[in-house]
């Protein structure tokens, strides 16, 4: 089955592991052991933490909304939660994947990242501080300079 996995079209096969849903939480069973997973829903997006990583699922049909979501530079909270880390300050130079901060939400935490090399705009957040779903996280602005390594 084909899906938008932070805005990324995979196809999603489970064959290899066995998953079992307790609530919002998936328990899945695999060649590495077992797991477990927090599960959001937000209208037509599905929200996962798995092995302190987070997934954006959509329909391939929602390409557009999750392109452009990712092209903004915004992070924006799936679900409520309490930031537990922050990891850069504004005016940072970030590079793609970069963890920016952390997230607590429904006893998982979850790192977000730089959705590409640029410039922390905006961070309204301090660690402690509660969020709600859809507040925005942090703003990534494109930097028209490289980054590079100063270090000698």
């Amino acid at each position: 089955m084909k899906r938008l996995v932070n805005g990324v079209e995979r196809d999603l096969d489970i064959a290899p592991a066995r998953i079992e849903r307790l609530g919002d939480v998936l328990i899945v069973h695999a060649d590495g052991g077992t797991y477990s997973a927090a599960v959001a829903f937000s209208g037509d997006v599905t929200w996962v933490s798995y092995r302190g990583r987070q997934y954006r699922i959509e329909n391939v049909s929602s390409r557009s909304k999750a392109a452009s979501a990712v092209e903004s530079g915004e992070i924006r909270a799936p679900m409520p939660g309490q930031i537990v880390d922050i990891r850069v300050r504004e005016r940072d130079k970030v590079r793609k994947g970069q963890a920016l901060l952390v997230l607590e939400a429904m006893k998982t935490q979850q790192v977000f990242s730089a959705p590409f090399d640029g410039i922390v705009a905006k961070l309204p957040m301090f660690s402690g501080d509660q969020v709600v779903e859809g507040g925005l996280l942090a703003l990534v602005e494109p930097d028209s300079l490289p980054i590079t390594n100063t270090g000698e």
